[in-house]
């Protein structure tokens, strides 16, 4: 029982944190294997009919769809595995200002209708009623 907890909860991490190259990957590998069938299919077909002088095109296509694919899948990955420091500079900007600027002051009346535990907060020294009672207790 423990061994499946410990492998679904494995597994659920590296899903949710590697699920956008898991898909993409496999995406690639299946474009692949399209482009390989479609090419294949071709390939049957013109010798099948016996009109093989335009086969170097088909091998051309080929190759430069797998290299387009293999382009794009380099180009979407850059950007899923780019550091999120590099990609949302404005927010580290807006996070700055807002932390430079004081806030508003507030009135102590105002503080005390709003936050009704600011007069306790003052107190140099906070009694429990355990404390009032050990007092009772030693007076005698």
């Amino acid at each position: 029982m423990f061994r499946f907890l410990a492998k679904s909860a494995l597994a659920t991490v590296i899903w949710k944190r590697y699920h956008r190259p898991i898909v993409a990957t496999l995406s690639l590998l299946l474009g692949y294997f399209l482009v390989s069938m479609v090419h294949g299919d071709y390939v049957d077909y013109s010798r099948g009919a016996g009109d093989t002088a335009h086969l170097w095109l088909s091998y051309l296509i080929k190759w430069l769809a797998l290299l387009g694919l293999t382009l794009l899948y380099y180009i979407y990955m850059r950007r899923v595995l780019a550091p999120a420091a590099k990609t949302a500079p404005q927010a580290k900007a807006q996070r700055r200002e807002k932390a430079s600027t004081p806030p508003p002051e507030q009135t102590e009346q105002a503080t005390e209708q709003q936050d009704p535990f600011a007069q306790i907060r003052r107190k140099d020294k906070l009694t429990s009623r355990a404390d009032l009672a050990l007092n009772k207790h030693r007076q005698p």
